[in-house]
């Protein structure tokens, strides 16, 4: 490129000045041989002139490099996603129309684990990436922050290739921790269980799910939900159970069409509080025998379409 930049530039220096015996001869002024110094100058003019044009080139030479130079693509592993029923608000929070009331989305985060791919009909365990956010078995998904992007993380990470994602039939992961990871938390626990907004206590464990709201229009009406495991047998809250009755915890199996080029996961809370009993006040939390009226999240997690891939499926088939 810079060879065609010299060219243009030369061009515009030589197109006004042409040699004639020994000097240059202006073509405005036909007759006036340049002497040395103003052969210099305007040599030194050609060069500014050089540097502006490679200047006003670069967004060109970005556009024509797909803009490789500024971002870079997304590993195959990352998968986006969106929650897009939610209304950002200049208060740095979301809102949600529920049952025709506006809600503040104080809280909206939950826990995976178990992440697996099926090929050839087979289930492969794969594992996340390990960060602040995620270890390779675990990751917790946060997303009620509209503006601190450190205190939101809304992409899974999986340590996948594209390879093995290109064959690919479907992709599970489960709402929820396995039993022995749920019921400890200390100081050292390791990312993403040293989260203690997620932890209710030892005989409860961790909430694979919390989402608290606050009306809008009525600050004091408030309202939570906290996906967890329920009926655990243990002699009181500071003792980890020797079991749970009911797990609580939901699968997520997505079906993928075979070649998918770019994996990204829209999500919708109203789908997820659907004709949910709402009433200001209340919590519902499936750790407690009070938490079984909200028993119908539970079946919404589990009957509802509430996440899917962003586009029809024909979007991610590669073009051949």
């Amino acid at each position: 490129m810079l060879l065609a930049a010299d060219f243009i530039i030369h061009s515009a220096l030589f197109g006004k000045l042409r040699w004639a015996g020994g000097g240059f001869k202006d073509r405005l002024k036909p007759y006036e041989v340049l002497s040395l110094g103003k052969f210099h100058h305007a040599i030194g003019k050609a060069k500014s002139m050089k540097m502006r044009l490679l200047l006003s080139l670069l967004p060109s030479l970005m556009l024509l490099g797909g803009c490789d130079l500024l971002t870079a693509k997304k590993p195959p592993g990352d998968i986006p996603i969106r929650f897009v029923d939610l209304q950002k608000t200049d208060d740095c929070m979301y809102e949600v129309e529920l049952a025709n009331q506006r809600w503040n989305v104080d809280y909206l985060a939950f826990y995976l684990s178990e992440p697996q791919v099926r090929i050839e009909g087979r289930w492969q365990a794969v594992s996340f990436v390990p960060s602040k956010w995620q270890s390779r078995k675990l990751a917790l998904m946060q997303f009620h922050d509209a503006c601190n992007s450190n205190e939101t993380n809304t992409v899974i990470k999986l340590d996948a290739n594209k390879k093995l994602l290109d064959r690919a039939s479907a992709i599970s992961f489960t709402i929820g921790l396995p039993f022995s990871d749920n019921h400890s938390l200390s100081d050292n626990s390791p990312p993403p269980l040293n989260n203690a907004a997620m932890f209710q206590s030892l005989r409860a464990g961790h909430s694979f799910m919390r989402i608290e709201l606050q009306q809008a229009n009525e600050p004091q009406a408030l309202w939570s939900f906290m996906l967890a495991s329920g009926e655990c047998h243990a002699d009181n809250e500071d003792q980890a159970p020797r079991r749970c009755d009911k797990p609580n915890r939901v699968t997520l199996e997505l079906p993928l069409r075979f070649n998918v080029e770019d994996l990204r996961l829209h999500a919708k809370l109203s789908q997820m509080l659907f004709r949910a009993d709402m009433s200001a006040g209340t919590e519902c939390n499936l750790a407690t025998p009070e938490g079984s009226e909200c028993r119908k999240v539970l079946s919404n997690l589990t009957g509802r379409d509430w996440i899917r891939w962003d586009a029809p499926h024909q979007v991610y088939l590669k073009q051949n």
